[in-house]
């Protein structure tokens, strides 16, 4: 048994075209980003419908073969992701009616530790309005 683990696993669709260095730009500290879209949703009892949320996920891919590996991944790239939730932040100044004021800002990001292709599902849930 482990002590402590961090480890999230996604399951999602590519929102753009991955961020990565051109292969003659690729260094042992270079990193790639992806953005992966997931739905979620509760079924609303009283309206009898399904209402769906989609999140958006920054995922960090570090190092020359994460690079390697994403940079030909296009938009709608159906994936699998597994990485570390790490929480990114500090302070920074905001200016509200001419005042200057310190907040703290926190993200969370995904550093990928594995990524899968995975095939596109035969059959996708459209909530589009359909006339047929």
């Amino acid at each position: 048994m482990q002590l402590f683990e961090n480890t999230v696993k996604f399951r999602g669709f590519l929102v753009k075209d991955a961020e990565a260095p051109s292969s003659d730009h690729i260094q042992e500290n270079s990193f790639a980003v992806l953005l992966l879209a997931t739905v979620s949703g509760v079924w609303d009892l009283g309206n009898n419908e399904w209402n769906p949320r989609t999140d958006w996920h920054r995922i960090i891919c570090p190092g020359p073969f994460f690079c390697g590996l994403v940079r030909r991944m296009r938009r709608g790239e159906y994936l699998e992701v597994e990485g570390e939730l790490r929480n990114q932040g500090g302070p920074r100044t905001v200016v509200v009616s001419g005042e200057s004021h310190r907040v703290s800002k926190t993200t969370d990001t995904v550093y990928a530790t594995r990524i899968q292709r995975l095939d596109r599902p035969d059959a996708l849930v459209d909530f589009g309005d359909s006339d047929t």
